[in-house]
């Protein structure tokens, strides 16, 4: 992609428009990177007389639907150019995924310029393709030099589009945020889309069905209706309690203890002793809610998780939850983990079992490649090339819990 020697001397054109286009360039970018992308923009216009690049702020049309205008827009443009980064890989990029039939069409048809702005989890449909780094010091002769090749030179100098990735057990495929993770409050557990499947989960699983129902257990799990989910009220409330106890530690000063008969003054003192301890327990309670409530949501999305992967896992795929509005999806295969199972009495039930109670936690680590250490089964063969395989998670996780009822594989 870099432009040639004898190339760098020669003032760039830009290739005439073709009948059906109306633009050179399509942008698409978040609105964190607004300010960097216009004086990228404002620089290629000043450089090359006569390009046009189509903006959304600008050449949308109003009132349609934000996927059919960019889909129109990349149809009617020469090429693609996207500004990764984080936030454009949580925002922007997002629109584009929700609907691949919409936009895959036009972009296979179209030179995708990926430049990387900043860091990010670049997305699996252009991780095959060679982007731009922002910070190189020929970046700008790099854009001018690819936006002046004919397309059909520059399509045979990239890779083929969608090539088909490599699968390995342990491969991690996808981590799905929650709908507007951004502006959920901390106390609210997440809702996951069930629109369709996710395109990096396609090639290993094809029925929507099976998705939308695994993600719509969890999608049952409700949030809190408690008036302490606000932190506005359980801090004021515990500090209340917490100071009321100590006032009632004055209270036998206050009342003069000292000069009451014996059984009333044994009854201020039982009075006393008995709600001071109570009302400091339901202050704390209140000021340690959240971390409570957290806890609690935690086991019981893990258990969700685990009906899901009932269904899940004869696909070879596993998913598991770490925080309450973030998934993971791994591909695992576990015939032979399955196998293990079979061998001991009621191998089904155990299998199940234990997809139940380990399968998010052993999917979070694969998809973070963090494994708890265990001498016990170095020595063991295991189904993993990588780490751990479900069976030796499983039984290394009962012998840390002994006595749950279940024999260790």
């Amino acid at each position: 992609m870099d432009p040639g020697p004898a190339e760098e001397g020669v003032a760039p054109a830009i290739s005439p428009l073709k009948p059906g286009e109306k633009f050179h360039l399509f942008v698409s970018y978040s609105s964190m990177d607004a300010v960097w992308t216009h004086g990228l923009i404002s620089r290629l216009e000043a450089d090359l007389p006569g390009l046009r690049i189509c903006l959304h702020e600008r050449d949308f049309t109003p009132g349609r639907n934000v996927l059919e205008n960019m889909a129109e827009c990349i149809q009617q443009s020469q090429k693609v150019l996207l500004v990764l980064s984080q936030d454009f890989v949580q925002s922007r990029w997002c629109l584009l995924e929700a609907d691949l039939s919409l936009f895959g069409y036009c972009l296979e048809r179209k030179p995708v310029i990926p430049v990387l702005l900043r860091p990010c989890q670049i997305p699996l449909h252009l991780s095959h393709l060679t982007y731009l780094e922002a910070t190189d010091s020929r970046f700008h002769l790099k854009v001018q030099h690819l936006l002046c090749q004919p397309n059909h030179r520059l399509t045979r100098a990239l890779p083929a589009r969608h090539p088909t990735p490599s699968l390995y057990s342990g491969k991690t495929l996808l981590t799905l945020n929650c709908i507007n993770r951004d502006s959920l409050p901390s106390w609210k557990v997440g809702s996951f889309s069930t629109l369709g499947v996710p395109d990096p989960l396609k090639e290993v699983l094809e029925d929507p069905e099976v998705y939308r129902h695994a993600v719509g257990i969890l999608n049952g799990v409700q949030s809190p209706r408690s008036c302490l989910r606000y932190l506005g009220c359980r801090v004021p409330l515990g500090v209340f309690l917490i100071i009321l106890s100590l006032g009632m530690l004055l209270l036998p000063v206050m009342l003069g203890v000292q000069r009451n008969p014996p059984a009333e003054r044994f009854l201020l003192i039982a009075v006393t002793v008995f709600f001071c301890p109570l009302l400091v327990a339901l202050g704390v309670n209140s000021l340690c809610w959240f971390r409570r409530f957290s806890r609690k949501k935690m086991r019981e999305l893990e258990l969700r998780v685990g009906e899901a992967n009932v269904l899940l896992a004869p696909h070879s795929l596993l998913m598991g939850c770490d925080t309450m509005n973030k998934l993971h999806f791994v591909y695992v295969l576990l015939g032979d983990c399955r196998q293990v199972f079979l061998q001991a009495p009621q191998g089904e039930a155990l299998f199940r079992e234990a997809l139940l109670r380990f399968s998010s936690s052993y999917t979070c680590c694969v998809a973070h490649a963090h494994f708890p250490a265990c001498e016990d089964t170095q020595g063991a063969p295991g189904h993993l090339e990588l780490g751990l395989c479900f069976c030796q998670f499983v039984s290394l996780q009962l012998m840390k819990h002994e006595g749950l009822g279940v024999n260790p594989v």
